[in-house]
């Protein structure tokens, strides 16, 4: 990969090589990442092998009008847009994906507003101005030539200017993912609703292996082999059985004093008393949150990366999965694998987040683990480990289950 940043950006080019320093402390691969001088005087230059992706910005003497999309840049930076919040949603109708503001001035926070995927407008709120824009670009930068997803950057970015002499790793030095801003046309009410009544916690302990089944025999199968936790994912929901599935499932759990959750269909979980229920982010927009908290239920959330877990934290579910991990043919995932450096990171972010009366909310990693894998997933902190193939398309089914508990018990024991 090289990385060309524009003639005479010394003070960039300072504050680039710290940041990369620290990504490999962190345990990213730096060594590919060359540096060099670009003729593109108003825009850093990534060239990976397949592609170049451009970043431009204000404090790089680039000039913006609203909507201005003529510097073909991926991203473009606004440090000096001199806008509060109402002043710059006037503007955010015509802004273009990639569209980022730094410190907007806002009623209570300052605010990092960007425009991203499909050109949904998104938020942070963090406590501070940001008074070094190179550094702060920098660290923007690295992220982004680490194919973190421009919202990941973003968070990534406003935390590095906190840490600084490390890889942002505690709660304290993220911003917080707007959940709800009429100015910025920002509105998610299941947050709102839902944050003031925290799901049940879960035992960390008892969360163990967590396998993903597609039909109900499948949980009667694992839990006989005394399985405490499975979550039944059944993907076609015009099934002709797929409430009696539900509802066995939920009966089987009870029997079991096992930890069944069943993916998506909140409405069935809530009408026959489910356990718990899991839902991936683009559910939550539609779920009735509030009415699980206050059944009770316990609430499992799909996350794939820190924008998305520093959000759903604010609602207090009841575990966190990471994912995918490593590359998967079970679902189409809108993300690419995360590799265990990234889940070790989030991990080490989720340990300094409060879960009921102490740190660290359980983690479920997901995504492509198998017996070869789980050794080094597991090592990296996580409570459990979901695997879907690994069981389903397994010979001897109790001899993998007692693979995984293997592993899983050495760290435990140690």
């Amino acid at each position: 990969m090289k990385l060309m940043l524009p003639i005479g950006a010394d003070a960039l080019n300072r504050h680039i090589h710290c940041v990369l320093g620290l990504a490999k402390q962190a345990g990213f691969s730096t060594e590919n990442i060359a540096i060099s001088s670009s003729e593109e005087g108003e825009a850093v230059v990534i060239q990976y092998e397949e592609n170049i992706r451009y970043i431009s910005s204000d404090v790089l003497g680039s000039t913006f009008r609203t909507g201005d999309s003529a510097l073909n840049s991926d991203v473009r930076v606004r440090y000096l847009h001199d806008m509060d919040e109402s002043k710059l949603s006037s503007s955010l109708a015509t802004a273009t994906q990639g569209d980022v503001y730094i410190t907007v001035a806002s009623r209570s926070r300052w605010l990092d507003v960007w425009s991203c995927r499909d050109n949904v407008i998104k938020a942070s709120a963090a406590a501070s101005l940001i008074t070094d824009h190179t550094e702060h670009l920098a660290w923007l930068v690295v992220s982004i030539a680490l194919d973190f997803p421009l919202e990941d950057a973003v968070m990534v970015a406003r935390a590095g200017c906190v840490s600084r002499e490390t890889w942002p790793s505690h709660l304290d030095q993220f911003p917080v993912p707007v959940i709800e801003n009429t100015n910025l046309g920002i509105r998610v009410g299941w947050a709102v609703e839902a944050s003031a009544l925290p799901f049940p916690t879960v035992s960390k302990s008892k969360l163990g292996l967590y396998p993903v089944v597609d039909n109900v025999d499948w949980v009667a199968q694992l839990l006989e082999q005394g399985i405490k936790t499975v979550q039944l994912r059944i993907k076609q929901p015009d099934l002709p059985d797929l409430e009696q599935q539900i509802e066995k499932a939920i009966e089987l759990g009870r029997r079991h004093d096992a930890q069944v959750f069943i993916n998506d269909y909140w409405q069935l979980a809530i009408k026959h008393g489910a356990y718990g229920v899991h839902l991936g982010q683009e559910d939550i927009e539609v779920a009735n949150l509030k009415q699980l908290a206050e059944q009770g239920i316990a609430l499992g959330l799909s996350t794939h990366g820190y924008y998305e877990l520093l959000r759903i934290v604010q609602i207090h579910p009841s575990y966190i999965a990471l994912g995918h991990i490593f590359a998967t043919t079970t679902k189409d995932m809108p993300s690419k694998p995360q590799g265990l450096i990234r889940l070790e990171l989030y991990q080490r972010l989720i340990d300094s987040i409060p879960y009921g009366q102490e740190l660290g909310y359980p983690t479920v990693a997901i995504g492509g683990i198998d017996l070869k894998t789980a050794p080094a997933v597991w090592s990296c902190g996580v409570t459990s480990l979901a695997v879907v193939r690994a069981i389903t398309l397994a010979d001897d089914v109790p001899a993998v289950i007692q693979q995984f508990n293997s592993i899983m018990d050495g760290r435990l024991d140690g």
